[in-house]
């Protein structure tokens, strides 16, 4: 029988314990209660704790109503000092909820991709960011770049969705499980260069998420942060950026920054933080210079409906989410052209009912 994160939260309001008292109790995140609230299953020692804790049977956890939630949405790293609140959780589950039909008649997943860490430290760190980066495909030590980040997505098993997140989401993009099925949410409001690195910390939780309760250990969202950071900035990379501008004045050192960013297309204040680790006196301040670059260089929704016409559109969204086209491609005949705008975070109804007419066509092109 599957788990029931609705029980718990029901149980623990009756016994009036908070969610966050509850997490104290238990010595964990705050935020692995709230994963387990949402369809991730305590470990073994953490289930018997919360049983004697709230005075109940485990079995009581476990339901065999099949309309229980398959979504399990954890909540990760938020966008500067934003905190992640009730309203948040709720806003993102929502979200999630509006492909659980979807996800649920998609064919199954089969066997996915899994890299694992016996460890979680720095030698482990860049030995799984070089696994990473040879399977995206990107050469030499140059920058990872937003498009072998989508591919590396794909070649993972992992489903980007593009939508406009609600305000109090303020992710660049989160991870969940949606039924058997890996998705990350990108906010398509996100510039491409604040992108790259978020999808990479949310591409190790997806990964971790098949080794069961990554979430519990303390330590998962340093270790993601490392990872993400060698992948996306090989450390030759860094070493070279380094030796550059050494020695210059601040004024040019913020220049070289930038040239290098835009050549490679990085943020400048991610490329900073790596050059902190080789010289932690080094402080630069580049906000204006990044803010600056990003002017140059367009948000993902942008990319994605700044274009021509449909065929165009389905041209990229399939460049960048080939699984996600896949699972549209296969329901085109039972999805109503409302649900498919829905689905695509499409303006109207018309524009569900030509996306649904070029999935068609490329499903009659390619049996041709």
């Amino acid at each position: 029988m599957p788990w029931s994160g609705a029980h718990l939260k029901v149980l623990a309001k009756e016994k009036e314990i908070t969610l966050t008292k509850l997490s104290e109790l238990l010595k964990v995140s705050r935020q692995t209660v709230t994963a387990w609230t949402k369809g991730k299953v305590p470990k073994g020692d953490h289930l018997i704790e919360l049983s004697r804790i709230l005075e109940i049977n485990p079995g009581y956890f476990f339901s065999d109503d099949e309309t229980q939630r398959t979504i399990s949405v954890p909540m990760h790293r938020k966008r500067g000092v934003a905190k992640v609140t009730e309203r948040t959780e709720q806003d993102a589950f929502r979200l999630a909820k509006q492909y659980e039909k979807m996800f649920i008649e998609a064919p199954d997943p089969g066997l996915v991709p899994v890299l694992r860490a016996k460890h979680r430290d720095d030698d482990n760190a860049k030995a799984l960011a070089k696994k990473l980066r040879r399977l995206s495909g990107i050469e030499g030590h140059v920058p990872m770049d937003y498009k072998h980040t989508f591919y590396l997505l794909s070649l993972l098993s992992i489903v980007p969705i593009f939508r406009y997140f609600p305000s109090s989401v303020k992710n660049y993009a989160f991870y969940c499980r949606i039924d058997r099925h890996r998705v990350v949410f990108v906010d398509n409001n996100t510039n491409v260069l604040d992108l790259i690195f978020p999808l990479l910390h949310e591409t190790i939780h997806a990964i971790h998420d098949e080794e069961g309760n990554a979430i519990d250990d303390p330590t998962e969202e340093d270790f993601c942060d490392l990872v993400g950071s060698y992948a996306q900035f090989p450390t030759d990379y860094v070493q070279l950026v380094y030796d550059t501008i050494i020695g210059r004045r601040i004024n040019i050192q913020i220049n070289r920054l930038k040239e290098f960013a835009e050549k490679n297309g990085h943020s400048l204040f991610g490329i900073v933080q790596e050059l902190k680790k080789i010289n932690p006196a080094l402080d630069l301040k580049v906000g204006g210079a990044d803010t600056n670059l990003k002017k140059l260089f367009p948000n993902i929704g942008n990319i994605l409906f700044d274009v021509k016409d449909v065929r165009e559109y389905m041209a990229l969204l399939k460049t960048l989410t080939p699984l996600f086209v896949e699972i549209l491609q296969d329901q085109i005949e039972n999805a109503t052209p409302r649900k498919v705008a829905e689905w695509l975070g499409l303006e109207s109804i018309l524009d569900g009912k030509q996306v649904i007419d070029e999935l068609k066509r490329i499903r009659y092109s390619e049996k041709l």
